[in-house]
C-alpha cells in the first residue's frame, strides 16, 4: 500500500518489524507504555482478550519508519458497549482497532517536520487501516484523545468521529513532594486521606510497591476481577492470561499494594513508561475496612511512587469521575474514528 512518497507497510508479528525503528519512533513521539515492543509482545503472546488477528502498521519514507500503529482483530469489538452508545451497533461483531481496549490513549506515533507533512502521514495511515480492516465490519482507532490532530484528519475523509468516553490524567509538574501534591487537593479530600492514613497506621497496616511475582499476580488479579465485575466486565482479565502478560512486562509494571497482618486489603498493576505512572487495573476487598477505605490508601501510594520517581503524569484511566476529580485529576474526552458505512 502507498500514499504518494509514503508506503504502508503491515506486518502480522513483531518478528516481521524492525524493532528499532519502532522504538525509536515511539520514543522519540513520547508515545506511551502501550506501544513499547514489551508491551506489544506480552500482548501478542499472552493477549487479555484473545484476538483473531494482529496487524502493525508502519509509515515508511525515504527508507525510514515515520509511523507506527498496532491493531487488533477482535471478534468482540466493544465489550464496554462504548460504541454502542454512539450509535456504531456494527462493533458489536469483529472489528479491526488500534490500539486495544486495555489502552486508553490510542494515537497514531508520528514523526514529521511540520503540521503539513503531519497531517500527510497520519492519512495515509488511516487509509492503510481502512484497507486492512476492509474485511471486517468496523474499522478503526478507539480512545483517541480531544485535540488529536488524527480527530481532524478523520473527519476530512468522512470517518466518523464520535466522543466515547473520558480519561483522567494527574499533571504533577511542579509538585515536588507528596505533601506538596496533598496541599493542593480540596480541604476535604485532604482531611480524608490523612485520616485514613493515621487509622491505617493503628491496625498496622503496610502500603508498598514491588515487582511482579506470579503468585502475588493472582491475587492482584483476583481483586481486579470483583471490582470489574460490578461493571460487568471480570471476564476482561482471566487469570492465566493476566498473570503472564504482567510478568512479561518486566520494568515497566509494579505492584501496588496495602495490606493487613495476614490479609491483602487491596492491589493494583501500575505501568511505567519514562513520563507516566499508569493506574493500569486493581481492586480492594472491601470498601471500607477498620474506619477507612483501602482504596484510597492504594491511590495514595500510586501517586506517591510517581511523585517520588519523577513522573510527570499519573494516568487514571477512563470512567470514576467523582474519584478522580476529587484527587486532583484532570478530564480528557476520548472519541472513536471508524471507517464511514
Amino acid at each position: 500500500m502507498s500514499a504518494g512518497r509514503i508506503r504502508i507497510q503491515v506486518a502480522e508479528s513483531l518478528s516481521e518489524l524492525d524493532i528499532a525503528q519502532w522504538q525509536r519512533v515511539a520514543t522519540a513521539a513520547g508515545a506511551p507504555v502501550h506501544y513499547t515492543p514489551a508491551y506489544l509482545r506480552a500482548y501478542q503472546d499472552s493477549p487479555l482478550s484473545p484476538y483473531a488477528a494482529v496487524r502493525y502498521l508502519t509509515a515508511v519514507e525515504a527508507g525510514r519508519t515515520v509511523a507506527i500503529l498496532p491493531c487488533y482483530l477482535d471478534e468482540r469489538g466493544d465489550p464496554y458497549g462504548f460504541l454502542r452508545e454512539v450509535g456504531i451497533a456494527k462493533a458489536d461483531g469483529p472489528a479491526l482497532l488500534g490500539h486495544n481496549w486495555y489502552c486508553y490513549d490510542t494515537r497514531v506515533p508520528v514523526l514529521a517536520t511540520d503540521a503539513g507533512h503531519r497531517d500527510r502521514v497520519l492519512a495515509a495511515m488511516l487509509d492503510g487501516l481502512a484497507e486492512v480492516g476492509a474485511g471486517a465490519q468496523v474499522a478503526g482507532l478507539v480512545s483517541v484523545p480531544e485535540g488529536d490532530p488524527l480527530l481532524d484528519v478523520a473527519r476530512g475523509k468522512g470517518w466518523r468521529v464520535a466522543p466515547i468516553v473520558t480519561r483522567f490524567q494527574l499533571p504533577l509538574q511542579g509538585v515536588q513532594s507528596y505533601d506538596d501534591y496533598l496541599a493542593r487537593l480540596g480541604p476535604r479530600t485532604r482531611r480524608t486521606i490523612r485520616r485514613y492514613a493515621r487509622r491505617a497506621a493503628d491496625v498496622g497496616a503496610t502500603m508498598s510497591v514491588e515487582s511482579p511475582r506470579p503468585d502475588f499476580l493472582r491475587t492482584v488479579c483476583d481483586l481486579t476481577r470483583r471490582t470489574a465485575a460490578k461493571h460487568g466486565s471480570a471476564d476482561m482479565y482471566p487469570e492465566s492470561a493476566f498473570v503472564d502478560f504482567v510478568m512479561a512486562l518486566g520494568d515497566h509494571a509494579r505492584v501496588v499494594r496495602v495490606d493487613v497482618p495476614g490479609r491483602t486489603l487491596a492491589a493494583a498493576v501500575v505501568l511505567l513508561d519514562d513520563q507516566r505512572l499508569h493506574m493500569w487495573v486493581g481492586g480492594t476487598s472491601d470498601a471500607t475496612v477498620h474506619s477507612f477505605s483501602p482504596n484510597y490508601l492504594l491511590w495514595a501510594t500510586e501517586i506517591r511512587a510517581a511523585i517520588e520517581s519523577g513522573k510527570e503524569w499519573v494516568e487514571g484511566g477512563r470512567s470514576n469521575r467523582p474519584m478522580k476529580e476529587r484527587h486532583g485529576m484532570r478530564p480528557l474526552p476520548l472519541y472513536a474514528c471508524v471507517t464511514p458505512g
